[in-house]
């Protein structure tokens, strides 16, 4: 059963998720619910970027993924991405999902970069059926990558 939980501290020394706000599901758009955290430096609070856990399943989020981010151009290099990942996968698990998927555009060589480093298995590149919010907005491929429970409990 998939649930919403409360997310509890997601730390892992060098930064910590913040949570922004909790979104609801919007069926007639595909969208389940979701949890927007900041991502912050430990220490000075610094904003480094965003990310995003999207709970449950339906066919969208096959290629829109469960997990989302951003960091900002100033703060890249330093591996938060992944480590947001990290913090986010115990949390989707808890929720009730088995498999999270990430998927990213087959150009962004960081972002397939932050899922390999984060432990994601690559499932292949894939076609964004023409039903897609993305393929309206001009994306036509992702790469996906598989994080299996199996693997993180």
């Amino acid at each position: 059963m998939i649930k919403m939980l409360g997310p509890g501290r997601l730390c892992d020394g060098e930064i910590h998720l913040v949570l922004a706000n909790v979104t609801e599901a919007d069926p007639e758009r595909s969208y389940l619910p979701a949890y927007h955290f900041q991502i912050r430096r430990c220490g000075d609070e610094a904003l480094l970027g965003g990310c995003t856990l999207r709970v449950g399943e339906n066919a969208a989020v096959q290629y829109s993924g469960h997990i989302g981010y951003a960091v900002a151009p100033e703060h890249r290099g330093h591996r938060y991405a992944a480590k947001a990942v990290l913090l986010l996968l115990p949390l989707g698990f808890r929720c009730g999902l088995r498999r999270i998927i990430i998927t990213c555009q087959p150009d962004n060589l960081a972002s397939r970069q932050t899922c390999l480093l984060a432990g994601g298995a690559f499932l292949g590149i894939t076609p964004v059926p023409s039903w897609h919010e993305m393929y309206r907005t001009g994306r036509r491929m992702v790469c996906r990558y598989l994080f299996s429970s199996e693997k993180i409990l």
